[in-house]
């Protein structure tokens, strides 16, 4: 799938789509057989400039510049353009037509773009997987915006621990109390624990505890959570009996310090 912007280089000539193409009679007619944003790409690009027996267009060189604002990157032609985007894109863009690009216009343009991509995607509905990857990548102030969304979107368990990782504090905070409301799973408490920032480790440990983890949580923990909580995780696993199965993992696959603590209970120390 292509992504805005694309076109094609064929001898002198670019071949690109623009609001007056698309939204002209052979262009909706291209739009009924389009699907997410491969009105942007180049396979309707060349539907739309068929060549005379009514077939794509064949030949030229396939394009694609992402970073369209970097208008060094683009003929003379369509760098005019862009310096003109509402003009020559605005309505393709505010009918959904870029849905998949908008979060990455959210984390990479300028702010004139991620504006724009920011208010278009809300005005589109956006997913929580979306609002869950701009938590995890975009600038701090759209990961606050997502952060806010995302927590009015009925947010799963593993959205609210992303928003414990990634989001501003105002929002770790919340996530956390709503994790705590709808029941984390150990699975959700142990990838805290090994990931998140620490004062969040502490509370997904003591909550791990409450609910009482499982030989193989602890045994994850030993061999993949920060030290403190490998001590912990270990004096925890000891408390509730290792099987031999649980030491022979540790043997193998934990840093030498536990791995040799646990050959020991095997040899019968």
């Amino acid at each position: 799938m292509c992504n805005f912007l694309s076109y094609i280089e064929k001898g002198d000539n670019f071949y690109y789509l623009d609001d007056s193409k698309v939204f002209s009679k052979e262009g909706r007619a291209l739009l009924k057989h389009c699907q997410d944003n491969d009105i942007l790409g180049h396979g309707t690009i060349r539907k739309y400039f068929s060549d005379t027996d009514g077939k794509p267009m064949t030949g030229g060189k396939n394009c694609e510049v992402n970073d369209f604002w970097n208008t060094e990157k683009l003929p003379s032609e369509l760098a005019t353009k862009v310096k003109n985007f509402e003009q020559h894109w605005g309505r393709m863009f505010k009918t959904g037509l870029f849905q998949n690009a908008l979060r990455c216009l959210v984390e990479y343009a300028p702010e004139e773009y991620k504006a724009l991509a920011w208010k278009q995607l809300l005005k589109q509905e956006p997913s929580n997987d979306d609002l869950r990857y701009l938590v995890m990548y975009a600038p701090e102030k759209y990961k606050a915006l997502a952060g806010k969304q995302l927590l009015k979107q009925e947010p799963s368990n593993n959205n609210l621990c992303c928003l414990v990782m990634y989001a501003p504090e105002e929002y770790k905070a919340l996530a956390w109390k709503q994790l705590l409301k709808q029941g984390p799973s150990n699975d959700n408490l142990q990838y805290l624990v090994m990931y998140a920032p620490e004062e969040y480790k502490a509370l997904a440990w003591k909550q791990l505890l409450k609910q009482g983890p499982s030989n193989d949580d602890l045994r994850c923990l030993v061999m993949h959570a920060p030290e403190k909580y490998k001590a912990l995780a270990w004096k925890q696993l000891l408390k509730q009996g290792p099987s031999n199965y649980d030491l022979c993992c540790l043997v193998e696959y934990a840093p030498e310090e536990y791995a040799k603590k646990a050959q020991k209970l095997l040899d019968g120390g």
